[in-house]
């Protein structure tokens, strides 16, 4: 599956594995907490599937504050514990910070009610060229409901845009399922496995909270997607490999193509 690191889940093709039930919050007594990613890099076996990159996140204690790559920064606003608001920047040959991209989450009872994206960021447009929002529904059943909407930047003008369904099992996404009324290629259900080996992104505060917007952060790891379209007739099926450290968190994923045999791209990861 095509990689998206952190940032900015702008439609519905992009639905990832953050967790979100109430157990995902408990750590155990004997657990250390302390540790965390201080470097996330990308390696591709060429550059046609992508580019090489490696992010470095500095933390407060188990807040993060920023995640700088070799053409961007975000910043990270808290209140208290939750997160409020992503902002990426984009930087330049002589250091100069340009604001391109924004989120803004709002929580009602402590869980994510809606949250608002904006890209194309500049001096021209400071509200951005490109807005949508997205609307959280907690249902009855554990499972959580959303209506995605784009918003006109200038009139505000909201129209819906799709609608999607995620279910979580023991601090992990098991399955997210997409209805896109604009991109029907979209549309379809992704059911995901996993190990029991810890997230490398569990213990940074407020990730949980965040639902979709942060890939593959759970309680533990995917190592199997399987999505299934309504215009196609089979399954498709990404194999995910580890190597684990000491402590057992990943120090190197390994993400197989449809075939699985063909790397798509490796993450190695330094705590």
């Amino acid at each position: 599956m095509k990689k998206l690191l952190y940032l900015f889940t702008a439609s519905l093709v992009v639905l990832t594995s953050c967790s979100s039930d109430d157990d995902s919050s408990i750590i155990t007594p004997s657990e250390d907490i302390s540790i965390l990613p201080k470097t996330i890099s990308y390696i591709y076996p060429s550059t046609f599937l992508g580019t090489n990159s490696k992010s470095i996140n500095t933390y407060s204690g188990n807040k993060i504050l920023n995640i700088i790559d070799e053409n961007s920064k975000t910043i990270y606003t808290y209140d208290g514990s939750i997160i409020t608001k992503q902002e990426q920047f984009s930087l330049g040959e002589n250091g100069k910070e340009t604001k391109s991209r924004e989120v803004v989450y709002a929580y009602e009872n402590g869980k994510l009610k809606t949250r608002i994206y904006k890209t194309g960021i500049s001096e021209i447009n400071p509200n951005g060229v490109y807005v949508s929002k997205t609307v959280y529904t907690y249902n009855p059943d554990g499972t959580i409901s959303y209506i995605l909407y784009s918003i006109d930047s200038k009139t505000q003008v909201e129209t819906k845009q799709g609608t999607g369904k995620l279910t979580y099992k023991d601090g992990n996404l098991i399955k997210s399922e997409v209805n896109s009324d604009i991109y029907s290629f979209q549309n379809g259900v992704r059911t995901f496995e996993y190990d029991t080996k810890k997230n490398p992104l569990k213990n940074i505060l407020g990730f949980s909270s965040l639902l979709d917007e942060v890939e593959d952060c759970g309680n533990n790891n995917v190592i199997k997607i399987t999505r299934t379209r309504p215009d196609y007739p089979n399954p498709s099926v990404y194999l995910t490999t580890y190597i684990y450290n000491d402590n057992g968190y990943p120090a190197k994923r390994t993400s197989f193509a449809g075939d699985g045999k063909s790397i798509e791209y490796e993450i190695e990861y330094t705590y």
